[in-house]
């Protein structure tokens, strides 16, 4: 994913956490290696907030980081932002849902929701 998309997909998560008062997201950045950016207030990750990794194939170790974290609820929900270019196989044993980029698909059948992330719409096109 560019740069751009991921800034808009974590404006996304700003509004998402301002409108249902929602403290604090943990942000956890993927590529080989999981980056983990820790618990983020919405005004913190609104534009300030270093993007690390962009390769993005690899999703399940920032997955496991998750559900392994002590610091992390055990109910917790896990969205993943991905444009589907990722591994074939992951396992994800929490609640969660996919941001996915319009127009491309995952390499399997999701077991959790799927949103689509339309740049148009992002962007304030019509």
């Amino acid at each position: 994913m560019s740069a751009k998309l991921i800034g808009m997909a974590l404006g996304s998560i700003v509004s998402y956490a301002a409108s249902r008062d929602v403290p604090f997201a943990r942000i956890v950045f993927c590529d080989a290696h999981a980056y983990d950016a820790g618990y983020l207030a919405p005004d913190e990750i609104a534009g300030r907030i270093e993007v690390k990794g962009r390769g993005g194939t690899k999703l399940q170790p920032g997955i496991n980081l998750l559900e392994t974290a002590k610091d992390f609820p055990k109910t917790g929900p896990i969205l993943i932002i991905t444009d589907g270019e990722i591994e074939g196989n992951l396992s994800v044993h929490r609640k969660h849902a996919f941001l996915l980029l319009k127009g491309r698909h995952l390499p399997f059948q999701a077991k959790g929701k799927c949103s689509i992330l339309n740049e148009k719409n992002l962007l304030g096109a019509k």
